[in-house]
């Protein structure tokens, strides 16, 4: 969401960190990336996947909207539909998992699919108790053993530079 990203002044900064991040996935042999179609951090991530991908065809990025009427609740919520058509008209494939309705057994379910389907995740979030659909993914990734790192924005060690929590990353 975009209201969970640093303040635009900082924003550049951590988008420089997600960016070496997949560097490093693509280094080690990642190709293969999902996205769970979110205004924010899922865009951003996304639209540098789309560009790395004009220079590295092996690179496949594929969208996952948690429920049918994904776009409704795109609006509903205000969030930018021009970035979701982006992400939509830019993926390799669109995943549409069935409920018909947005709510949060829906996210969740979207999230542990990307999950199931990894071999790694990069995160970005802030941990602010345990209501995150990030922090929640992210624990759900560590009960599957799967590699992960996460930009951590609550420890900002200088300005715009944050501390990364790597596990087998």
């Amino acid at each position: 969401r975009p209201e969970a990203l640093p303040e635009p002044a900082k924003l550049p900064y951590m988008l420089n960190m997600l960016h070496e991040l997949i560097n490093e996935a693509v280094a080690k042999g990642y190709t293969h990336f999902y996205t769970g179609l979110a205004d924010g951090l899922d865009y951003y991530a996304a639209e540098y996947l789309f560009q790395l991908r004009q220079s590295n065809p092996s690179i496949v990025v594929i969208g996952v909207q948690p429920c049918v009427k994904y776009r409704e609740f795109f609006e509903q919520r205000g969030y930018s539909l021009a970035r979701l058509e982006y992400m939509l008209s830019n993926a390799d494939g669109i995943v549409t998992l069935p409920p018909p309705a947005a709510n949060a057994d829906a996210f969740r379910n979207r999230n542990a699919y990307m999950v199931d389907r990894s071999g790694a995740i990069i995160a970005v979030y802030k941990k602010a108790g345990r209501g995150s659909g990030s922090s929640s993914t992210y624990r759900y990734a560590t009960q599957k053993g799967i590699a992960r790192c996460r930009i951590c924005l609550e420890k900002e060690i200088s300005y715009g530079k944050w501390d990364v929590e790597r596990v087998g990353f």
